[in-house]
């Protein structure tokens, strides 16, 4: 392939007269390097990345990546890489015991949100993001907790004992039907290759039995300073970083004669592999295929023909997905859902693969395959139509655009994970100007005969696998090798027409009304917004904003919901949601506005509560016109077809359809049934989508959005009177309007009242137990309540963290949220889910309640200083964000308290009482319920 793009991106340049681009030997130029990051290498090999960026203002994210993953161990260290990262949170020599999570929650960087790792097979990276960086001490401590991350663990042996459970309980939850499918197969896939042993979390006889020295030689062998980067990026001055990484991280050493780094090559295979795998608790019937190449070696990825190779590989698969996409948009198609995707060959770095995947929506994966292969080949043999790839190229350039123009408001996580990825696969970062005008020059070159070119070298005729995971649940149909093998024979010799590409012709809109007219201009002075009403009586808000220099976003909402219908729209209400998710305008099928929007940035999707609607999108400055014909559209032709319903449906089903052998599916269901009033809010499962009738949800649609005039409309971000005016008088005022909103009655649709603890028992390979908490209470919605209830959540996340996955090793993961509602049956709701060591569930149960007693009564002032610093960096951030005045007006309207322009004040003036009387008053209502899976005897 990487030969092949490289003498497709000579032709491209040359046919445009570039010599810039090409010399006499056609030897591509290098990719510039964004002259906005400092790239350094330090005498013991170690590299540096910073970059100063000020989005968000005041705050940075500080990484270290390691080239170092599952890959490197031997057979009796398997998932020592792994178990290594989680030890980094253990103890190091300037932060021992958990004094890392704890210093760092006590500035505002709060475990699992800001402060996270992850191993995989061929690197490990860990990431301290969002730091305040007013301190430069609070930076300097930052810097030097990577430093012992990088040669300062600990590994104390008791730590190292505790943590061998915590380690367990992860792989207890993720021991599911697929992975432990992959893993039988992984040797069928890899044959005779590393990668076949390698998954990171490794064995448990290992987990539980290596000796202590063993993880700390691990350490010492590979994690040194050529295999390791600091990548700092955000609102930091970066001479003073750079020194004082030069400063901190100079004393690491080499160690002599250091292992060779080995990337691990994966064998070519000429006849197909076809892996089958099967489980009783494998939800979804699933394949994939996957067409193997040589991956571009990391040394070749600094000229411009990778550029190119990536732009290509871009467009084949948005071309895919597109006739995919419009396939499985049929009633009579032959998959619930397919997807073209080009990346690495599952685990391995040294090969890539273009993959095609399918979900069965029946009991037989035989047609799926014979489809997705077939229109594999249709692209290969037919390739791809010039309309085809003009839309693909016209998203890929506007999408471009918009990055360029909001190229001043980078997300600093977004631009550290791209160094991240420059350190480890040597993928390139030009920066978004660079890129922008490169990309701009190459693309209107690249013509589609370049691309159906192309194509040839990503269907190869040898190096195809096949995975299939399927149900064991005595209704699928199990395939042999040979019984696939002859899936693809046949279809190989098929005569495959090349594709016909069908687009609509006629306006998305017929024929616009006579425009009306903004009768009156008030102001918001609360948001610092314009008011405008229509003509037609419509209420229109708008806040111009200078956050980002190419987002509008806009929501129309109203009070009032489906809790108007009663029990016997219930089934029908369930299943609402997922069947507005392929909807389409008019005449304008979801394909249709798929293919019409190409090249624009804007959408519009619809939002039915039980007590607020809404209809909200966005788009770029340039796509104002297109986000206003959307939302006229919406309001007056909502519609979903036969065939699209009837698509959906058969989506879901082929998704829903095996999932009554999954353990976590039974526990949703269960703890949805056990905690909510109404059966409009229960999972939804095959039968609620076999039942559910089109016209009856479009019926309520439609009455739903019917007057236009109980919605008040919002626009925020870079939005001007003079653009914004004329598109409202046209869009907006014309559309029809009715009675004046009408007031929200509470319908008793939320969450039961009452303590309870309900069992049930399940049948489970692999036994644990899962556990479902909801607390409820009744208080006035204030700004103050809003934030105590998410205070208490947090709070409570650190005891149950400390107490029972630290302590105890009794879960992998645990957390609690708490949250408060304008307008609900129950404003105040506490939970907590998650899977857990079944012989310890009295004991964790018993300590959970015993917290929720506690905080009534015992709030440190520690743990609140930690939750109140997280939550004033979070709400000084959501000053600078379109999303947060949006969400903020809009909640205004719904009613009328603010939450977002004292939020910063309200946070700091809470006490330690404050959130013992919050709780206090939440747990006398006596809303304590309980809901347990167990695993069956």
């Amino acid at each position: 392939m990487r030969k092949f793009i490289q003498r497709l991106v000579c032709i491209a340049c040359m046919a445009v007269a570039m010599p810039v681009f090409v010399s006499a030997q056609q030897q591509m130029p290098p990719i510039p390097v964004d002259n906005q990051v400092r790239i350094g290498k330090l005498d013991n090999g170690l590299t540096y990345y910073i970059r100063h960026n000020e989005y968000p203002k005041g705050q940075a994210d500080f990484y270290i990546a390691q080239k170092v993953g599952s890959i490197l161990e031997e057979d009796n260290q398997r998932g020592l890489a792994h178990f290594l990262e989680h030890m980094c949170f253990n103890g190091t020599k300037n932060f021992p015991g958990n004094e890392i999570v704890s210093w760092l929650e006590s500035v505002g960087v709060k475990f699992g949100q800001n402060l996270n790792a992850r191993t995989d097979v061929d690197e490990t990276i860990y990431n301290i993001s969002k730091v305040p960086t007013a301190r430069e001490s609070v930076q300097d401590s930052c810097l030097l907790i990577l430093h012992d991350w990088a040669d300062g663990l600990l590994l104390e042996d008791g730590e190292i004992d505790k943590e061998r459970g915590v380690i367990h309980e992860e792989w207890r939850s993720t021991n599911v039907g697929s992975n432990r499918i992959l893993e039988n197969l992984l040797p069928l896939i890899y044959p005779g290759d590393r990668y076949a042993y390698r998954m990171p979390i490794g064995t448990m006889e290992v987990v539980d039995n290596f000796p202590y020295q063993a993880l700390r030689d691990y350490y010492e062998k590979w994690y040194r300073p050529d295999q390791q980067c600091i990548a700092v990026v955000g609102d930091v001055d970066v001479d003073r970083i750079e020194g004082k990484i030069k400063e901190m991280f100079a004393d690491i050493k080499m160690p002599e004669n250091p292992a060779p780094r080995v990337y691990y090559p994966v064998a070519d295979n000429d006849k197909p592999i076809i892996a089958i795998g099967k489980d009783k608790e494998q939800s979804r019937a699933l394949v994939q295929l996957m067409f193997k190449r040589e991956a571009t070696p990391d040394s070749m990825k600094g000229n411009l023909d990778y550029l190119v190779e990536l732009y290509v590989v871009n467009m084949i698969t948005n071309m895919l997905n597109s006739r995919l996409s419009d396939i499985m948009s049929t009633p009579d198609a032959p998959f619930a859902v397919a997807q073209a995707m080009d990346g690495r060959f599952l685990a391995a770095k040294t090969k890539k693969a273009l993959t095609l995947a399918g979900l069965a929506k029946g009991n037989d994966i035989k047609p799926v395959i014979e489809s997705i292969y077939r229109e594999a080949l249709r692209a290969k043999r037919g390739g791809f139509t010039a309309t085809e790839y003009d839309r693909a190229r016209n998203e890929f350039l506007s999408a471009l655009e918009a990055a360029y123009k909001n190229r001043n408001t980078q997300s600093s996580s977004v631009l550290v994970e791209e160094y991240v990825r420059n350190f480890i696969d040597n993928e390139p970062i030009p920066g978004i100007e660079n890129e922008y005008n490169i990309m701009n020059l190459l693309a209107k070159q690249i013509p589609v005969e370049v691309i159906n070119m192309a194509m040839l070298s990503l269907i190869p005729d040898k190096n195809l696998v096949v995975l299939a995971m399927l149900p064991d649940n005595g209704q699928f149909i199990i395939p042999t090798e040979a019984e696939l093998s002859d899936v693809l024979t046949k279809v190989a010799a098929e005569d495959i027409s090349a594709h016909v590409d069908e687009v609509k012709s006629e306006p998305l809109i017929a024929q616009l009304p006579k425009p009306g007219t903004v009768v009156s201009v008030g102001e918001d002075k609360l948001y610092g917004a314009t008011v405008w009403t229509l003509s037609n009586g419509i209420k229109v808000v708008f806040k111009h904003t200078d956050f980002k220099d190419d987002e509008i976003l806009f929501m129309a909402t109203a009070n009032g919901g489906t809790s108007v219908y009663g029990a016997y729209d219930d089934l029908n209400l369930r299943f609402l949601p997922i069947a507005m998710l392929q909807s389409g305008l008019g005449s304008y099928t979801n394909s249709d506005l798929s293919k019409y929007l190409a090249g624009k940035q804007a959408s519009v999707s619809v939002t039915l509560d039980d007590y607020a609607r809404s209809v909200s999108g966005s788009c770029v400055v340039k796509d104002l016109t297109s986000l206003m014909e959307l939302i006229y559209m919406t309001f007056t032709a909502y519609n979903i077809t036969p065939d699209e319903f009837a698509s959906t449906q058969n989506v879901y089903t082929g998704a829903l359809q095996n999932q009554e052998a999954n353990p976590e599916y039974q526990f949703g269901k269960g703890f949805q049934m056990d905690t909510y009033v109404s059966p409009r809010n229960y999972a939804v499962d095959v039968a609620t989508i076999q039942n559910a009738n089109r016209e009856r949800i479009l019926d309520i649609i439609h009455q739903q959005l019917a007057d236009a005039g109980q919605f008040t409309f919002y626009f925020v971000g870079n939005v001007n009177a003079e653009t914004l005016k004329p598109l409202v008088e046209q869009y907006i005022a014309t559309l029809p309007k009715g009675a004046a909103p009408k007031e929200v009655k509470l319908a008793g649709l939320g969450f039961k009242k009452g303590a309870s603890t309900d069992r049930e028992t399940f049948k489970m390979d692999i036994p644990q137990t899962y556990v479902g908490i909801t607390v409820t209470g009744d208080m006035p919605y204030t700004s103050k309540n809003q934030k105590l209830a998410s205070i208490a959540g947090q709070i409570l996340t650190g005891r149950l963290v400390k107490l029972v996955r630290e302590d105890e090793g009794a879960v992998y993961s645990i957390s609690a949220q708490g949250a408060m509602q304008r307008v609900s049956d129950n404003p105040v709701v506490m939970q907590s889910a998650f899977p857990m060591k079944p012989e310890m569930k009295d004991k964790v149960l018993g300590i959970i309640a015993e917290q929720f007693d506690d905080m009534s009564r015992n709030i440190t002032p520690e743990e609140l200083a930690k939750v109140k610093e997280f939550m004033v960096k979070s709400a000084t951030e959501g000053l600078e964000r379109n999303a947060s005045w949006l969400s903020a007006m809009v909640g205004y309207n719904r009613l009328p308290v603010d939450t977002l322009t004292d939020a910063v004040d309200v946070i700091n003036s809470i006490t330690e009482d404050d959130v013992e009387a919050f709780m206090s008053q939440l747990m006398k209502q006596n809303n304590y319920r309980v809901y347990i899976l167990d695993p069956a005897e």
